[in-house]
């Protein structure tokens, strides 16, 4: 578990605004729920949540907080297999309407949020899943995700919070580094960043 108030002082300390004066502490919050979307969206296994879902036909719709399926672990008593939907639309056309017990489940790779049964259940059917959490930074909360990821969401937070300044070129600069540290932890990969033009990832 990370500490959301942890982390706003920790920023605040190494701004060198303890009392949040030049950078309150919403901004500072907005700041870190960006933090927060772009270590989901690039590594959805950073929060995993998992639960049952009573699928009563197709699509199976994940919960409100889901970013995206990572799998579905039992559909009813049996364990499920992922099956291609090109294979499922080349060997059973009709599989969009084929009820019976579930046995195996599909998705496209752009359906993020909902997956598809085969057969269709024809009756109600509890399916165990696991997802990729989308998490909201709130004061005095925390945040269900392992603390290796504290020194990445400061990054960035130093990185944005930096940028306010950004005309000054020390302050740009001190954005850059923070951007970079946090990219590369993030990604492998290294990214120049240019405040007056764009960002170059090699």
């Amino acid at each position: 578990m990370i500490s959301v108030d942890t982390l706003l002082t920790q920023a605040a300390i190494a701004l060198v605004d303890p009392l949040f004066v030049r950078w309150k502490k919403p901004e500072l919050l907005y700041y870190l729920n960006e933090a927060l979307n772009a270590v989901i969206t690039y590594k959805p296994s950073a929060v995993v949540a998992r639960t049952n879902i009573e699928a009563k036909g197709n699509p199976v719709v994940l919960p409100d907080d889901a970013h995206m399926l990572l799998s579905v672990e039992q559909i009813g008593a049996v364990r499920g297999q992922f099956t291609p939907m090109e294979t499922l639309n080349r060997f059973y056309p009709d599989w969009r309407t084929s009820q019976g017990q579930p046995k195996c489940w599909t998705k496209a790779a752009d359906e993020l949020t909902w997956f598809w049964l085969y057969p269709v259940p024809d009756k109600a059917t509890v399916i165990d899943v696991q997802y990729s959490q989308l998490l909201t930074a709130t004061e005095g909360g925390d945040l269900r995700m392992p603390t290796i990821y504290i020194s990445m969401l400061l990054d960035f937070m130093l990185y944005r919070a930096f940028s306010k300044d950004a005309e000054n070129a020390s302050e740009a600069q001190k954005a850059a580094t923070h951007y970079q540290t946090f990219n590369v932890a993030l990604t492998g990969k290294v990214t120049f960043t240019y405040f007056s033009s764009c960002r170059f990832r090699l």
